[in-house]
């Protein structure tokens, strides 16, 4: 039988911060013993001959242990009184007296820390000149007070910044987001008021083909609002919406309206943007297709990398003058633009020997 130590379970269990937070002083104790054992050698080094070995690790490994032990109280004390707040003479004076007591203080402990080490090696140590020590130990210890106060300074300034790069980026993807939301929603009315006067004339002419109409614009609808908060839907999803659309326009022209789609096999849950496609059909039905008879003919390829649709007509084809891109169109640029910067194709072509091909392509 196997067993646990409630320490083992404990940091098994911890949130990634905890485990983050250890890791963090392990690496702090190890980055000063590593440092201590090189000051060290190079002592060692320095003094061979003239004093045996254990002392040079011994003065080095002192001095380092208690600078590292004193590094948190000195972060926390310069997040009290920052270098960079004001008034900064009140602050530099604080800090000068910080300073100090970092020297004295840590003077102190690595003489007896050093008192320590010797007596276990039956030996007696000798700090020397006390005044004179101890001003060699302050004029160093201002030096590596203030690199400590300059490090803990760029790092808080890195997150700073880092935290407002990270802000901006998220605050200009909100932007992006419900611009991108004011751009598909702007494709519904035109779709709502286009096909509410499409009902209206098969009205006229055939009352049970306008009520399949309604039904039918009442599934797109609620397929429509079940999907307003996303601006990606699945591939299935948008196809199964086009193909509901062009129903609904084939009853509005008496049946004389062949729609077909081709789609690679595999790729229907692949996220696209939504209603992408149905201000291009839009266009086909109003501009090309004359009175509504001829095909549609949409075709989804993905290469792995791309994914592109081909939308293909038989009717009156684009005029020689340079295309107007109307509001459907143009929203479509925008939100591929927004979506897709500098990745995405749009392209508008005629065939032959009659129609239109629109083409369009983005990453997936």
């Amino acid at each position: 039988m196997t067993t646990t130590s409630p320490a083992i379970a404990a940091g098994a269990d911890a949130p990634p911060e905890r485990r983050w937070l250890q890791l963090r002083w392990v690496l702090f104790v190890a980055l000063g013993l590593l440092l201590g054992l090189y000051q060290g050698l190079n002592q060692a080094i320095a003094t061979h001959g003239r004093y045996a070995t254990w002392k040079a690790f011994v003065w080095e490994m002192s001095s380092v242990f208690v600078i590292f032990a004193l590094i948190p109280l000195i972060v926390r004390f310069e997040n009290r009184f920052r270098v960079d707040s004001r008034p900064r003479s009140r602050v530099i004076l604080i800090q000068i007296v910080a300073a100090v007591g970092f020297s004295t203080i840590h003077t102190t402990a690595m003489v007896l820390l050093r008192k320590a080490a010797y007596g276990l090696m039956n030996e007696s140590y000798d700090f020397g000149d006390i005044p004179t020590g101890w001003f060699y130990e302050l004029q160093k210890d201002l030096i590596t007070y203030l690199v400590i106060l300059i490090v803990v300074f760029a790092i808080r300034e890195f997150r700073v910044r880092r935290a407002g790069e990270l802000r901006a980026q998220e605050l200009a993807a909100q932007l992006s987001e419900a611009r991108l939301r004011h751009l598909t929603a702007q494709i519904e009315p035109h779709f709502l008021f286009n096909s509410l006067n499409a009902i209206s004339n098969r009205m006229h002419e055939d009352v049970e083909a306008a009520d399949r109409m309604i039904s039918q614009l009442g599934d797109l609808l609620r397929a429509a609002y079940e999907s307003d908060n996303n601006v990606l839907v699945p591939l299935g999803r948008e196809l199964g919406w086009l193909r509901g659309y062009t129903a609904m326009m084939a009853e509005r022209f008496r049946g004389q309206l062949t729609f077909e789609i081709d789609v690679d096999p595999g790729i229907e849950a692949l996220p696209v943007p939504r209603l992408l496609l149905q201000p291009i059909l839009e266009n086909a039905l109003k501009h090309g297709i004359v009175a509504g008879r001829g095909w549609l003919r949409v075709e989804v390829r993905c290469d792995g990398k791309k994914l592109q649709y081909t939308v293909s007509d038989d009717g009156k084809g684009f005029p020689d003058a340079p295309l107007v891109r109307g509001t459907g169109i143009s929203n479509i640029a925008r939100r591929l633009e927004l979506l897709f910067p500098g990745a995405h194709e749009l392209k508008f072509s005629s065939r032959q020997p009659h129609g239109a091909v629109v083409t369009l392509s983005f990453p997936v």
